[in-house]
């Protein structure tokens, strides 16, 4: 495994790198500037090899004549050991590197495109630092921590002239993408709210901890990067970190950021958003995890719409569109409506308003890495409904 130690300093240079990289002159080398599309096959490098990373080998390994993983990069040595292996034994070979600091594996000139899997406190400054150094980028949800870090991962893929995709994948599946423009097309006649329910937080974790030794497969410092030090404990590692305030924000950026996005572009504000929020949460009193519990809140639009976002602990995260006409309800797995006409209609073709259709994200993403268009959740879509 490559590795370079990467200190606490450097942590505070790169956050500041990440919060201005609008204001700061583009100055690239002589190689990298106007990069062209790759011509023959994409090669790809991944960081972050957990859970998130593990719903993009299919595709990824899946097309050996146009694709071709050249590295993973993980600071959990088990984590990307298992990801080499992985990747070397669906090529049949051993080409695929290892790496712990995801410099070394952006700064390598063979990588066309990288896949950004980590834990939300790391997007931003991995993802500028990819662009900087040429790569297009798929960006998981939540595009970033913060608004500011969103804008800056906008500026940089502009002002680098990359490819910049965000993970919220409903948009290249068939039936959001056809909900979305049924409603743009006022199927439901005028809209009247958007409903969207999350699952909870923290339900199924004991919030009670206490520090633990580093496990020797884990660089915790690494893992921690620009977030607050705090002791290692297995229970906020991993999956769990999307429950602690200073690396993510629970479910609402978690699952709420798949049902908000559709939200939006039904109601067409991707170059917009709200114009007003108002909710509460229920917060644990102690414990490791600080994100709230159950969340109730409202963004609404300046065309008056509103759209709520709730907890919900039964039957998992949905989108419901209510109009004057009844209501479309539509998850990953099924889609309902108040009267079945309704579905009937979403299919007529040739409605005035037709919404891009992409039949799969990952697929959206390389086209646009070989033609340099933008892609269908571009980079400034994704920061518009991470910051709703």
């Amino acid at each position: 495994m490559n590795s370079s130690p990467l200190s606490r300093r450097d942590f505070l240079r790169h956050s500041a790198l990440a919060t201005a990289v609008a204001a700061a002159p583009l100055i690239l080398p002589s190689g990298l500037r106007g990069q062209n599309a790759p011509s023959k096959k994409i090669t790809v490098g991944i960081i972050g090899c957990g859970n998130i990373a593990d719903g993009h080998y299919g595709p990824l390994l899946g097309s050996p004549e146009s694709l071709k993983v050249l590295g993973v990069c993980d600071v959990d040595r088990d984590r990307v050991n298992a990801a080499a292996v992985r990747v070397n034994t669906a090529y049949e070979n051993t080409d695929c590197k290892t790496y712990s600091d995801f410099r070394e594996l952006n700064r390598r000139p063979d990588i066309d495109a990288v896949f950004i899997c980590t834990p939300d406190h790391w997007h931003a400054l991995i993802a500028i630092d990819a662009m900087r150094n040429g790569k297009d980028v798929y960006i998981e949800k939540p595009l970033t921590l913060t608004i500011a870090e969103g804008r800056a991962v906008v500026e940089a893929a502009r002002k680098y002239g990359r490819v910049a995709q965000h993970g919220t994948q409903h948009r290249s599946m068939k039936r959001f993408h056809d909900v979305a423009e049924f409603v743009r097309n006022n199927g439901l006649g005028k809209l009247d709210r958007i409903d969207c329910w999350i699952p909870p937080n923290n339900r199924f974790c004991d919030a009670t901890w206490k520090p633990e030794a580093v496990p020797a497969n884990l660089d915790w410092d690494l893992w921690l990067g620009p977030a607050p030090w705090r002791p290692y404990s297995s229970i906020g590692c991993h999956y769990n970190f999307r429950f602690i305030a200073e690396s993510a924000y629970g479910q609402v950026t978690n699952w709420g950021a798949h049902y908000l996005d559709i939200g939006q572009w039904a109601l067409g504000m991707d170059d917009s958003g709200p114009v007003s929020v108002e909710g509460k949460g229920e917060f644990p009193s102690s414990g490791l995890f600080t994100n709230a519990t159950s969340v109730n809140f409202t963004v609404r639009y300046a065309n008056g719409v509103p759209m709520h976002c709730r907890t919900r602990y039964e039957g998992g995260g949905t989108v419901r569109f209510v109009g004057e006409r009844g209501w479309l309800d539509i998850a990953r797995d099924k889609m309902s409506a108040s009267d079945p006409n309704l579905l009937r209609e979403m299919q007529a073709p040739n409605k005035p308003i037709q919404l891009e259709l992409s039949k799969n994200h990952q697929d959206n993403f390389f086209e646009c890495v070989r033609s340099r268009a933008r892609p269908i959740a571009d980079v400034e879509l994704g920061h518009r409904t991470t910051t709703v």
